[in-house]
């Protein structure tokens, strides 16, 4: 008998599809050589998009999760975020609200300083100056003449603003009655320097002028605190400081000024450089100012210049 071949049986593959192999060619269209070509099983493509897919995912969470998506999307704590946005909104209108209602007292302020500083009264603009060439007494008529009829009130204000400018030296002996309020040991000089033209509140002169060699310095003549640093058409660069009794020291015509507003100053502390700024200014000079109790005074009276 003849022996029977032993014909062993290979063994299927659990899913055939998995472990077969292919292969990805490409082709020139014209000739028909194979150019490129890459050998594929569905194992070897199901694991590379896998893991394609797992990429784009990771990605896709994580910035969902490190961006401001997370907050849009995140609907439980849109009611906790929006409350607490709503009270920082509200925090920063209150503050914007009083920072209004500062800058409006703040400019309130600066203009009534400007006038006081400028010497510049509202019911000057109402009274027509009068012609030159009259004595005195027809001035007076005329400008008494030249007040609008707007109302008995204007007309004696107007009235006792003339009569203040004639009796200047009088109104200025009242206030240098109060000499213990006023120490005079108490003031430095704002600038060394020679006097060229004196305190006369007749003919509108506030202040006191004083020559100094260029680039002097301008010291404060008493503590304390810089309440207007700016710059006019008529006095340049000027610089005002509020002091103790109700007293403001005005420096004007400077060159360039060294402290803003706001700024605490010691007596003999430089404040700005002198100089010829503003229309009113004739030469290079300080034009230094005392006003007390809300009028000037002559500051020769107590600084020794």
């Amino acid at each position: 008998m003849s022996a029977k071949p032993n014909h062993k049986k290979k063994k299927k593959p659990l899913i055939p599809w998995i472990s077969a192999h292919h292969k990805l060619v490409v082709v020139n269209e014209q000739t028909y050589v194979e150019e490129k070509s890459w050998r594929l099983s569905p194992l070897n493509v199901a694991l590379f998009s896998s893991s394609i897919t797992l990429g784009i995912i990771l990605l896709t969470v994580l910035v969902i999760r490190f961006s401001p998506l997370n907050y849009l999307m995140s609907s439980g704590n849109n009611s906790i975020a929006d409350s607490g946005v709503r009270k920082e909104l509200k925090q920063l209108l209150l503050q914007m609200d009083s920072l209004k209602m500062d800058m409006e007292n703040n400019q309130a302020q600066t203009e009534s300083i400007k006038q006081l500083a400028n010497a510049e009264f509202e019911y000057e603009k109402d009274v027509e100056k009068p012609k030159s060439g009259g004595s005195t007494e027809t001035g007076q008529k005329a400008a008494a003449q030249g007040v609008p009829d707007q109302s008995e009130a204007t007309k004696s204000v107007v009235e006792s603003a003339q009569m203040e400018r004639e009796l200047g030296s009088l109104i200025q002996s009242i206030f240098l009655e109060d000499e213990d309020r006023l120490d005079r040991q108490s003031f430095v000089p704002p600038v060394k320097g020679v006097v060229s033209d004196s305190f006369a509140p007749s003919r509108a002169h506030y202040g006191t002028d004083l020559v100094a060699p260029k680039g002097s310095v301008v010291q404060a003549v008493r503590d304390g605190t810089v309440i207007m640093s700016s710059w006019s058409a008529d006095t340049g660069h000027m610089i005002g400081v509020q002091h103790s009794n109700n007293l403001i020291s005005w420096y004007k015509h400077n060159s360039a000024r060294l402290k803003k507003t706001g700024d605490r100053v010691k007596a003999g502390e430089a404040v700005a450089i002198i100089g010829n700024s503003g229309e009113m200014s004739s030469g290079p000079h300080l034009h230094f100012e005392l006003w007390y109790n809300g009028q000037p005074i002559d500051a020769q009276n107590y600084i020794e210049f």
